[in-house]
């Protein structure tokens, strides 16, 4: 072969090198551009995730997480009386027509109710459950949470905390379903609840309830069920029995975000971990003649306090006629519960 036709095959050659590494760049930034895109949308409503394995609220003391390693800690000594104490002086100060206390040491041993088959208004609180049946789908079919769902006009009652200032959600736009979870949960987005309980199977909510042996009916709305039935669903969470370790973390992950919890646990210190659900609202029924009985108060709290060696389960729920002194109430008996637990535990 003579040398020129050496350099033409050379130099075609080459330039199908260099047209196929233009070609592999250009897909590798496309890609890449999607990656990005697609990381910019998610953290926008979504939480880091840890390493792979290396989960913060599942049963943190028996999976590696960051509160380290568990160690001996004695039995709880009970201490409902001194609770409870405090319940009947609040109430003999006329400062609450109703006080009720859940407590469970997630450790195992000491738990106990105070007045906690006392019956509440469950809407503000339908919020967990709706987000753990979306969960169990996304199990199965991840592209659920990627679907996205428009919002047309607000139809949020006066249930909606009052202390929501976070963007609400335009008429118009469309959001994916991810996105709505995290702005249910982590801004109490009375719309955004609405929006995703319009958008799913009745029977996909109903399975949750049943599968987690709450006795109550999502259809029947805003029937009232017993406190204590709330602490089924942080239990299967915490323990990741019913979702996948991975879902059950990051539901936990979305309640640890809660903007509208700081005044109700203020006497929690603020290092420590708290995966909770805050509510408030006003309830009014009607008697058997139809006529509305007086508006009545209600604030309530609910999650899981990580308090390290000794992760705890509480609820405390007040209502009565003045919101603010009721948020008092359950800032007081939320301080209670964890100063007690924190002494024996030392």
């Amino acid at each position: 072969m003579s040398e020129e036709k050496k350099n033409i095959t050379i130099k075609r050659s080459l330039l199908l090198v260099l047209i196929f590494a233009a070609f592999a760049a250009g897909v590798f930034m496309g890609r890449a551009g999607w990656l990005i895109n697609t990381a910019y949308e998610s953290s926008t409503y979504d939480l880091p995730a840890g390493k792979q394995g290396d989960f913060r609220f599942i049963q943190p003391l028996h999976t590696g997480g960051e509160h380290g390693a568990a160690r001996t800690v004695p039995a709880l000594k009970p201490f409902r009386y001194k609770v409870n104490s405090l319940i009947d002086s609040k109430l003999k100060e006329g400062r609450a027509a109703t006080v009720s206390v859940y407590f469970r040491d997630l450790n195992g041993g000491l738990h106990f109710g105070i007045h906690d088959q006392e019956t509440f208004s469950s809407e503000g609180l339908l919020k967990l459950p709706l987000m753990i049946a979306y969960f169990k789908m996304a199990e199965t079919d991840p592209q659920v949470l990627r679907r996205r769902l428009t919002f047309a006009v607000s139809t949020a009652s006066g249930g909606q905390s009052s202390q929501n200032q976070y963007q609400p959600l335009v008429p118009g736009k469309s959001y994916s379903v991810n996105d709505l979870i995290f702005r249910m949960i982590v801004n109490d987005d009375e719309d955004a609840r609405m929006l995703l309980s319009a958008n799913i199977r009745p029977e996909y909510l109903d399975r949750v309830f049943k599968d987690v042996y709450v006795n109550y009916d999502p259809q029947h709305h805003d029937a009232p069920v017993p406190f204590s039935a709330y602490a089924s669903f942080y239990r299967v969470l915490y323990h990741a029995s019913y979702l996948n370790k991975e879902f059950s973390e990051k539901a936990l992950r979305y309640l640890s975000r809660s903007a509208f919890k700081n005044r109700v646990v203020s006497g929690i210190p603020s290092n420590i971990d708290c995966a909770l659900k805050f509510g408030e609202r006003t309830v009014i029924t009607a008697q058997e003649n139809s006529v509305p009985t007086a508006p009545v108060e209600q604030v309530h709290v609910f999650g899981i306090v990580y308090l390290p060696n000794r992760p705890y389960l509480m609820g405390v729920m007040a209502r009565g006629a003045d919101r603010e002194e009721l948020k008092t109430i359950v800032r007081d008996i939320t301080t209670s519960l964890f100063e007690e637990v924190d002494h024996q535990t030392g």
